[in-house]
């Protein structure tokens, strides 16, 4: 119970009002922890030092949401260790977002008394009002876990770096923030504008880091259709020097539509670095269906072989790892050959459906409802499994596609003189998303991640 000084409601309202991860409104989605913790931790290793310490009090944040704790500590001793190496604002600003992450976490165990301590130490460290200088490193450090969430806190983000840049205009790691906010804003909106004004701030970011492949990367994005030459070029440049897995995986993903042949090259030279990035097995399994269907005709079958072989090892040494998706993209180039083994896989992923993340969900029955439609001629079918997956309330590139193969089969049934049927097709797209209560997925390959606006 809280000491005789505090009651529990007055130490919740003293934790409400502090700056940390706890208090930020991250907007994860819980589905899908493991998920961001894998892709937090290449993010903490590659990614330059100037947000380490913001990434690692998010490293924390869902640990302890992960029931964690003893995770969730060792991560803010991490970011305490760091924290030293800055400079004082920034370091007296990372301290009592550190110290309030404490706090939280030692109030979630329960642990009343250790979490009134570290509020005295934030008390102590900065008494009211608080030093100016260090606001803006404190928007900074929120800027910077809200990127780590993707296109979808873009524009949060973008506002944190923006206020700081006011406050701080010359700060290097904050125009750097910026740059990277700016180019997840425009993953998200799509809007010319923004891409404008993204590409003009990571010119100068790599220009004045010329092995920041990240702002490379996200360069080359915003290039693909306004200078080819140039983003090939950024994006080669990328796959050759970087041991980002994360900007080898954007690099597959990239040179897909180019050349999937040299995707998976690209694709496999990264997992022997770094075997235990889930993300960059979807990117390979994705380029090898690309790489089968743009093969000539009499190479075909060499490529699928050589595709099912791999995927499935992978399949078979790495039970444990997230990889739905490739099993899906398995099961499809499976099923090329003997749709009763596509089946088998989506049967298999269906018995463990509780397990499954919303995102996995939707992307189970999508698969499934191509497979009813083009391997069976099952029409019925996938159209179940199209609103089944229509129905999950994640907004990715699988509901949208299942909302277009809904709209594509109302206006076959139309065609046909099945008016009813065309519109209980329509009244059921309109009723779903009436009552959608909306979050966007976590970040990943399908959706955040995806290189490319959707055609």
């Amino acid at each position: 119970m809280p000491t005789a000084n505090m009651s529990k409601e007055q130490l919740k309202r003293r934790l409400d009002a502090l700056q940390c991860h706890f208090t930020w409104k991250l907007r994860i989605d819980s589905d899908n922890l493991h998920h961001f913790l894998q892709k937090l931790d290449v993010d903490i290793k590659h990614m330059a030092h100037q947000n380490r310490v913001a990434l690692l009090g998010l490293q924390a944040y869902l640990h302890q949401q992960n029931n964690q704790s003893t995770e969730a500590l060792q991560s803010l001793r991490a970011a305490e260790e760091h924290n030293k190496e800055e400079e004082q604002s920034a370091s007296t600003a990372g301290s009592l977002i550190i110290f309030g992450n404490y706090a939280w976490i030692h109030y979630l165990q329960g642990s009343y008394q250790e979490a009134e301590t570290r509020l005295v130490q934030v008390q102590q460290l900065c008494p009211a009002p608080w030093d100016a200088r260090l606001i803006p490193h404190i928007l900074a450090q929120r800027g910077w876990a809200l990127l780590a969430v993707r296109a979808r806190n873009g524009e949060r983000a973008r506002e944190c770096f923006d206020l700081a840049l006011m406050l701080e205009p010359e700060n290097r790691s904050f125009r750097t923030g910026l740059g990277m906010a700016l180019y997840f804003s425009w993953k998200f909106s799509w809007q010319p504008d923004s891409a404008n004004e993204a590409i003009i701030h990571l010119e100068r970011i790599v220009d004045e880091q010329p092995n920041n492949y990240r702002a490379k990367i996200y360069l080359a994005g915003l290039l693909r259709r306004v200078d080819r030459e140039r983003s090939m070029g950024l994006i080669e440049e990328c796959a050759e020097k970087s041991s980002d897995p994360e900007v080898l995986k954007l690099s597959v993903l990239f040179w897909i539509p180019w050349s999937a042949e040299r995707a998976v090259a690209i694709a496999q030279r990264a997992l022997q670095q770094d075997p235990g990035y889930h993300l960059l097995y979807q990117a390979l399994a994705r380029s090898y269906k690309q790489h089968w269907l743009q093969a000539k005709e009499e190479e075909k079958n060499k490529v699928l072989d050589e595709a099912i072989s791999h995927l499935q090892q992978i399949v078979q040494k790495h039970p444990d790892l997230d990889i739905i998706l490739l099993k899906l993209q398995l099961a499809e180039l499976l099923g090329a050959r003997d749709p009763a083994q596509e089946e088998e896989i989506y049967k298999e992923l269906h018995e463990k459906i509780d397990t499954l993340s919303l995102r996995y969900r939707q992307a189970l029955s999508c698969s499934w409802g191509k497979f009813f439609l083009y391997r069976r001629g099952f029409q019925d079918k996938a159209k179940a499994k199209f609103m089944d997956a229509y129905s999950i309330p994640e907004q990715t590139d699988h509901r949208r596609d299942c909302g277009r193969r809904l709209r594509r089969m109302a206006q076959i049934y139309q065609r046909n003189g099945n008016a009813d049927a065309a519109d209980a097709i329509h009244r059921f797209l309109q009723e779903t998303d009436r009552r959608m209560p909306w979050h966007s997925a976590a970040f990943s390959l399908e959706d955040g991640d995806q290189a490319h606006p959707a055609e």
